[in-house]
């Protein structure tokens, strides 16, 4: 039990701690591309949040503290040490939060496809994958929340692979409330005011063909955050880390051995 729910994890590996914070989806299964590699040197931690895949789905509001809560308990109940934070999307959004707040929890931090605050380009697509998910079913809404994650010739490229799991995904899914209490989180998200207050040493990436968190919100992020770094890849979309992940894995493997030798 971490902060009032059960919380699903997975931890794998031996060495320094890596914790994994996924996006809007909220499931551990999608770093399955990062946690068999990254297993061989370090403790990998994933896990399913509040609202997600085999944690518990409360009822809303939702709020990014909250998930900013649930994930400090959870570090403190698997008595994780210093852990590397790597959080896609929301999951970034929730690392900022998190490091904003409790300075020396975090040796360090990956902010991937993320965003400082929710503009009207960010809010206008969330209303139409927000529609999809009131006025559609299940099936309609996962393959046209694809169109902002992948780039078109990966999807056409993968569309074969990709629309079983989208199906499978559709059948597990959460409560439609509960996804559009989280897109209502996430749509609210304004870490202006605290980005200045961080101080750990994070990277910052992004694809340039990202649609959904483009380049310039990763590149405010990381003129908001003192000493931050910044890497725009060439293509990838907003699923880098899925559509490249040998060259995601290694981009965080180079700020992660900095960060441990640093420390």
């Amino acid at each position: 039990m971490t902060n009032g729910i059960q919380t699903y994890f997975e931890k794998q590996g031996k060495g320094p701690v890596i914790i994994f914070v996924s996006g809007l989806g909220g499931t551990a299964a999608y770093w399955a591309p990062q946690v068999a590699w990254f297993a061989q040197d370090f403790t990998v931690v994933t896990y399913d949040q509040r609202g997600a895949g085999r944690s518990d789905h409360p009822a809303g509001p939702y709020s990014l503290d909250t998930l900013a809560d649930d994930l400090q308990a959870l570090i403190a109940a698997l008595g994780l040490v210093r852990p590397v934070l790597v959080g896609h999307s929301t999951g970034g959004a929730i690392g900022q939060i998190l490091a904003a707040r409790q300075p020396g929890l975090l040796a360090g931090m990956v902010l991937y496809a993320s965003w400082p605050r929710s503009d009207l380009h960010f809010n206008w697509c969330f209303r139409m994958r927000r529609a999809l998910l009131v006025g559609s079913s299940l099936e309609e809404y996962v393959h046209g929340s694809a169109l902002f994650l992948y780039p078109p010739e990966h999807l056409s490229k993968h569309a074969e692979r990709l629309s079983p799991a989208l199906l499978a995904s559709a059948r597990h899914f959460p409560q439609r409330d509960v996804v559009l209490s989280r897109i209502d989180a996430i749509m609210a998200h304004d870490a202006t005011a605290l980005l200045p207050l961080i101080t750990t040493p994070t990277l910052v990436v992004c694809a340039q063909d990202d649609i959904l968190t483009p380049p310039y919100q990763s590149r405010l992020l990381a003129g908001a955050i003192a000493g931050a770094e910044l890497t725009i890849v060439p293509q990838g979309g907003h699923s880098f880390s899925e559509t490249e992940p040998p060259l995601f894995n290694q981009i965080a493997l180079d700020f992660m051995t900095r960060v441990h030798h640093a420390n």
